[in-house]
């Protein structure tokens, strides 16, 4: 079952402010800081494996730019790569290299869990989906947008294959930007929870939105949510979870408005706000 908590402590990515994100790794870190879940992104390969990346391309979480054999095939696209050469890339080490939420020069990241990124390789949707079965937790699963890229038609049932495959279905929360997924997979698997992302501009009726797609939550980037919407949305009995906060005084605040998830890539601050809003 999902979380059943108030408001749930989502690690985006996993703890992605200190570990290479998308990685079991930063996984692991997600649920040892109290996240009640965490969120991964789905694209597929060139040869139809499903794997867990964000990005379109390659060169920001991997080596892929410094390797040679691969200089030619810029800009390094996940779906012009089949499953093996993908997984022969270092998807580690880049983190240390560019410290991207500026933790290593804070001295949150230590010199052991630094040499332990060096040869993290980029999960399958399969290893992700059963390392969180194994730890007895819960994922948001996204599947990034493939309109022009290899998978569009398919990466649906795919994904849908492979939560039934590991028994997750009561452990996972679908989300997408392209709202189309959403409704195949309300047709091909009923019942799954399904969330609604959108960013940039809110919809006019976000209430109607989430209904017409057979949803369970919205999900807005906090930019776009204001109190008034989450009280409607709530009120029509649908959870609405944010995202990316980072914030602990924007967590304190949309908990008081009583959003039902935050999207975190600080899931350690976000259980210590969640931990005061209790005493």
């Amino acid at each position: 079952m999902l979380p059943a908590v108030s408001t749930m402590n989502i690690a985006h990515r996993g703890a992605r402010a200190v570990c290479p994100e998308n990685t079991l790794l930063a996984a692991g870190m997600g649920l040892a800081y109290g996240a009640h879940m965490w969120e991964l992104d789905v694209s597929m390969t060139r040869d139809g494996k499903l794997v867990v990346m964000h990005d379109d391309t390659l060169e920001r979480t991997t080596d892929v730019s410094l390797r040679p054999e691969f200089a030619a095939r810029a800009p390094w696209r996940v779906c012009d790569f089949t499953f093996d050469e993908l997984r022969s890339l270092d998807a580690g080490s880049w983190y240390v290299r560019t410290d991207p939420f500026g933790q290593i020069a804070e001295g949150m990241v230590d010199e052991d869990d630094k040499a332990s990124f060096a040869g993290l390789v980029v999960p399958t949707l399969r290893e992700a989906l059963e390392f969180t079965r194994d730890a007895d937790w819960c994922v948001n699963v996204e599947i990034k947008d493939h309109a022009h890229l290899v998978g569009h038609d398919t990466i649906v049932q795919a994904t849908l294959e492979l939560v039934r495959e590991t028994d997750m279905a009561d452990r996972v929360l679908l989300s997408s930007f392209q709202h189309r997924y959403l409704q195949e997979a309300g047709v091909l698997m009923p019942g799954l929870p399904l969330g609604v992302l959108v960013e940039d501009v809110a919809p006019a009726d976000p209430v109607a939105l989430v209904r017409s797609l057979k949803a369970q939550a919205y999900h807005p980037g906090q930019d776009i949510i204001t109190e008034a919407e989450v009280d409607r949305l709530r009120d029509a009995g649908f959870g609405v979870n944010v995202w990316t906060v980072n914030d602990a005084a924007q967590m304190a605040e949309l908990v008081s408005w009583g959003v039902t998830g935050l999207f975190t890539d600080f899931p350690l601050l976000c259980w210590g706000v969640l931990q005061d809003q209790l005493f």
